[in-house]
């Protein structure tokens, strides 16, 4: 079984990501990020295929990626995606609902459409542009208590009572 993901993003500034970066500057925390990227993040496990599989997939279904208003790329950890620039420290996170029903019916469809899909998974790829000077160590700190709401004044991506969050380093 091979597993391929996708990262997929507006062509347009992203208002979620606008609004989320503007409530990170009226929190007043003290380093905020410089930069904040979101993507949609999709998970292939095929139990056939290859990259091309997975193009396929995506120019046939514009649920997946619509080329009208959506870019997209293969995701892979460590490698730079659209947005990224090496002027700043990159760190993310990957918000996915525990139950990922969306993952659910889309295996389900891609199936019945023959393609040799064993499993595919959601989720929304948070990535946080930090200065360079900043330690390794910090800035994953500054992500993790980002991400996570903890209370109604911490944390602000993501709900722990239905969501779970994994670092994308």
């Amino acid at each position: 079984m091979s597993l391929y993901r996708i990262a997929v993003r507006l062509k347009a500034p992203d208002p979620e990501a606008v609004t989320s970066m503007n409530a990170i500057h009226a929190m007043d925390i003290q380093l905020p990020p410089v930069k904040l990227f979101r993507y949609f993040l999709w998970e292939f496990h095929l139990t056939d295929g290859d990259k091309g599989t997975v193009e396929e997939m995506a120019g046939h279904f514009t649920d997946i990626v619509n080329p009208n208003k959506h870019l997209w790329t293969f995701a892979e950890r460590g490698v730079q995606l659209p947005g990224q620039t090496d002027d700043l420290k990159w760190s993310g996170v990957v918000v996915s609902d525990i139950e990922d029903s969306t993952g659910e019916n889309w295996t389900a469809i891609l199936k019945r459409r023959g393609f040799p899909v064993e499993k595919v998974s959601t989720g929304v790829l948070w990535l946080f542009g930090y200065l360079q000077e900043l330690d390794d160590s910090l800035v994953e700190k500054l992500v993790s208590d980002l991400s996570v709401s903890t209370s109604r004044s911490a944390g602000l991506l993501s709900n722990p009572v239905f969501q779970e969050v994994r670092s994308w380093a």
